[in-house]
């Protein structure tokens, strides 16, 4: 599924699966707030949500370090490179939030 640094150098095909894993955890992450959000939240369902996601952001911290590989690698701009971690550093802390939430009831 990941492309290979080795085969192609160019960033653009991580990003695009970045993107889309991206919008699939938002998606999830708000799934799992309404789940929370019930007066009697539903444990088994939030269990599932949890493997799930933390699937989900599995995929997208192994993309992100193919996505940082290359920056690092062909980028001489080190403002490119903390941009883009920055970025990431979003999506690390709205999942350990999330999972903190869920901790609660799990």
């Amino acid at each position: 599924m990941f492309v290979s640094l080795k085969e192609n150098m160019d960033v653009t095909p991580l990003k695009t699966q970045r993107k889309s894993l991206r919008t699939s955890i938002t998606l999830s992450a708000k799934v799992i707030e309404e789940e929370l959000m019930k007066e009697v939240p539903h444990v088994d369902e939030l269990s599932i949500l949890k493997r799930q996601i933390s699937d989900k952001f599995s995929r997208l911290e192994k993309c992100q370090r193919g996505i940082s590989n290359i920056i690092l690698k062909e980028e001489t701009d080190e403002l490119a490179y903390e941009e883009d971690f920055m970025k990431a550093e979003i999506y690390r802390d709205r999942f350990s939030e999330l999972c903190a939430k869920k901790k609660d009831y799990l």
